[in-house]
């Protein structure tokens, strides 16, 4: 049986670890967890590694009981940011915690990348620390807190670790540990793409580097943060990206070059490492976030949408790396022998299933690019839309003996599955478990805009393109939709857009997902600065309870309970034309109140700023998707 990294002293069978890796979710030694990837790869490159999983912060012993590593201590808050982990869109505490045993709650601090490096400081003074992980990577330069309601400095200086690896971090990680190993300083680390670091007091920013706005001009100036997040995206491209300095006060922080994306070559190596694909057998209760992917096959990273409300441009990448059609076809065979499967592969994809193998023909062009998303406001002629690999792939698949059903539950770029004369047939025919996922997120046009989605005709198409492929295929399969309310720019109006659209289609989406501002995506700049950073055109925001409660009231338009909410919204923004009997109403006559007024008799908890919020409803847990949460967080190391 295969071996799990060791996470007591017993498994340590006396020998002494290179690399100590901290982490905030439970450890499952699963491709889909990124410190079990990190781990997996410097074991294959040599080192001993060793894991302490949800550590107890509040004392600094839980961090030695591994003892002193050789070379340094790696730092994850885990798969998601743990204040996303943690709090809804609205601020409210979740009922569970999808990577702790048993969905236990409080098991990882508020950003947990700060308390935790602050441990291992106190247990190995002088231990170089490398920080990772999204929440590290999306919080490395000025950022903003949304559940502070304000713009914080670099997660470096909070946590004074000495480098932090941004991204998908093996290159970096495997280039830290061979230059320690041979008797580098950390500091002669800072020249490796994809990584940041502090600089000393006394310090000055290296020549040639692009200054952003600096933490004091993003705190005051709206327009400065704008300017800081489009400069970022610029400078995104690992070809020809520049190193970007950033001053707080005294003292710089310097971003290197994003790393080159993985090849295929690696990416396979890195999906056959010897993973056992289970929790760590010291858990005693099952991981959530386990079991919502034990059958799935992830078959490509990165995404080129990118969507303005996404993290996935920022730190997977906008170049898609697909792993090959052999790698895939080995690990399914392997999922065979393992205890429990029946034959049947939940999901074969990744963040855009369809985009597999999908990337910029044009050698020449991607290092130049600095475009943010490859499809939007038009797709770049260089960009590649051959559905044929990934149809040639689910076909293979579904002949495998053994295999009794191959599912596609990850994303399907719809726009995409257009252009192709077999794509929406073949899955509708093989692929779909009675219903299929899809978001267009809206339907305004002004509100796609911002998002940087498809227009809605694409989904209307789409939609009415697999329910004729579903009805020759002899199927009765659903479509379901995933909206997402209060995204910047949208206003009233372009609310009642979205819910006439509903209504004329017939679509009753049972969640809803309300915009969260994530650290340093374009979404989030709209919301701080309130203007769109690229044109600096004014833009509505839904900010507090009132209106983002009104705005997702009207995406229940049809729930009877939902009713008095809707009213309410309807009264406030003038358009009582819309509350009636008559087939264009939305809502028949009768009371109104506001959604944002219904007390929560579950009680309050204190929050760690001061703030008292309330733990949410069994609704607005369903309506934040888990599983849709988890399959986002797949795969970001």
């Amino acid at each position: 049986m295969k071996a799990f990294l060791p996470m007591t002293k017993e498994e340590l069978k006396g020998k002494s670890l290179d690399v100590l890796l901290i982490t905030g979710d439970a450890y499952v030694d699963h491709p889909s967890w990124g410190i079990a990837v990190i781990g997996r790869w410097l074991e294959a490159h040599g080192f001993r590694v060793g894991v302490i999983a949800q550590p107890d912060w509040r004392s600094v012993d839980d961090f030695k009981r591994l003892g002193r590593p050789r070379l340094f201590a790696g730092v994850t808050a885990g798969n998601m940011d743990s204040m996303v982990n943690r709090f809804t869109a609205s601020r409210h505490l979740r009922s569970k915690d999808a990577y702790s045993p048993g969905g236990e709650m409080d098991k990882r601090p508020d950003r947990a990348t700060i308390p935790y490096t602050s441990r291992v400081k106190q247990a190995f003074p002088g231990l170089p620390i490398v920080i990772g992980g999204i929440e590290a990577s999306l919080r490395r330069l000025v950022h903003y807190d949304y559940w502070q309601d304000k713009v914080r400095g670099s997660i470096m200086l909070d946590a004074k670790a000495d480098l932090l690896v941004y991204g998908m971090g093996e290159h970096q990680v495997i280039e830290i540990a061979n230059r320690l190993k041979h008797g580098k300083t950390i500091k002669e680390c800072r020249d490796i793409p994809g990584v940041v670091y502090a600089l000393g007091g006394k310090e000055s920013p290296p020549e040639g580097a692009i200054h952003l706005p600096s933490f004091k001009q993003c705190k005051t100036d709206k327009a400065a943060f704008a300017s800081m997040t489009v400069e970022g995206y610029r400078q995104a491209n690992p070809h020809c990206g520049q190193v970007l300095v950033q001053q707080h006060g005294s003292r710089w922080i310097v971003q290197q070059p994003p790393a080159v994306p993985l090849t295929t070559k690696e990416l396979d190596r890195v999906h056959e490492l010897p993973y056992t694909y289970r929790a760590h057998s010291a858990y005693r209760k099952p991981i959530p976030a386990l079991l919502s992917i034990r059958g799935s096959v992830t078959v490509n990273r990165g995404c080129s949408g990118g969507c303005s409300f996404c993290a996935l441009t920022t730190h997977q990448g906008k170049d898609v790396v697909s792993r090959s059609e052999e790698s895939v076809l080995k690990e399914i065979k392997g999922m065979k022998k393992r205890r429990g499967f029946k034959g049947i592969i939940s999901d074969l994809g990744g963040p855009t299933a369809n985009m597999f193998h999908m990337k910029c023909n044009s050698e020449r062009a991607n290092k130049l690019c600095r475009r943010v998303s490859c499809l939007h406001p038009v797709r770049c002629k260089y960009y590649g839309t051959d559905h044929k690999p990934f149809i040639q792939l689910l076909r293979k698949v579904r002949e495998l003996p053994g295999i009794k059903k191959v599912f596609v539950n990850s994303g399907i770029r719809y726009d995409l599955a257009a252009l192709d004369d077999e794509f929406v047939e073949e899955l509708a025919q093989h692929h779909v478990q009675g219903q299929l996922s899809v978001a267009p997120e809206h339907a305004s046009p002004k509100t796609l805009q911002y998002m940087r989605k498809p227009k809605i005709e694409n989904f209307s198409d789409f939609m009415e393109r697999f329910k004729k492929a579903s009805r020759e295929a002899g199927k009765e399969q659903f479509m379901v939709p995933y909206f997402l309310c209060a995204h910047p720019g949208t206003g009233p109006e372009e609310s009642i857009e979205l819910a006439i659209y509903m209504k004329e289609n017939n679509l009753r989406p049972r969640q809803v997902q309300m915009f969260m501002p994530t650290p340093g995506t374009i979404a989030t700049a709209m919301y701080v600065a309130g203007f769109d950073p690229y044109t600096k055109k004014q833009m509505f925001i839904a900010r507090g309870g009132q209106e983002r409660s009104r705005q997702r009231a009207l995406l229940f338009y049809w729930k009877k309970d939902e009713w008095p909410h809707v009213r309410e919204a309807l009264n406030s923004w003038g358009r009582r034309d819309l509350i009636g009997k008559k087939p264009h109403h939305l809502v028949p006559p009768g009371p109104a109140y506001g959604a944002w007024k219904r007390k929560n008799r579950r009680g309050q908890e204190s929050f760690g700023m001061g703030m008292k919020i309330q733990r949410a409803s069994a609704q607005e847990e369903k309506e934040e998707a888990w599983e849709a949460i988890v399959v986002q967080a797949r795969g970001c190391t």
